[in-house]
């Protein structure tokens, strides 16, 4: 079975007050992302993105207390205004702990809304990251959307 076969680890739903193409900008400029990329307090004082297929994102991650948590990884598919397939890693130092596949697809609604669905396969999971798949991911993601929401919504 190959990771686009696993059955994905989280499924989120979620529908923004925003246009399908509006929605799609959130996701692929720097500028944008990092208003909220990242869980409530984090900041993204790093962001570079080259949205293409093939193509590398990187961004760092700073806490409320200033720790620095470096994403990034590689864009697989890109769909303007309609899906965004990506892999993710984290690394601490030189060591990866966690790695995914993350698909995330928009369908425009009739009255100009957007429903968005992200799903996340684990590839790779340092054990000191097990709590990422028993909800620290959905928290972190979630709260992540919210931010994302209310970006859309000013």
């Amino acid at each position: 079975m190959s990771d686009t076969d696993k059955t994905p680890d989280l499924v989120l739903n979620r529908v923004f007050n925003a246009s399908s193409d509006r929605v799609f900008r959130a996701w692929i400029d720097p500028q944008l992302l990092a208003q909220w990329w990242g869980p409530q307090g984090w900041t993204a004082p790093v962001c570079e993105l080259d949205p293409r297929p093939g193509g590398a994102w990187l961004v760092h991650m700073r806490s409320p207390e200033g720790h620095v948590q470096v994403m990034g990884g590689t864009y697989h598919e890109i769909e303007p205004a309609a899906k965004i397939a990506y892999t993710t890693f984290v690394k601490e130092g030189e060591r990866f702990m966690v790695e995914g596949l993350h698909v995330v697809t928009l369908e425009a609604l009739p009255d100009g809304r957007t429903k968005l669905r992200m799903e996340t396969t684990l590839l790779q999971l340092a054990p000191e990251w097990e709590s990422a798949r028993h909800g620290g991911m959905q928290e972190g993601t979630n709260s992540s959307l919210d931010k994302l929401e209310a970006m859309l919504t000013v």
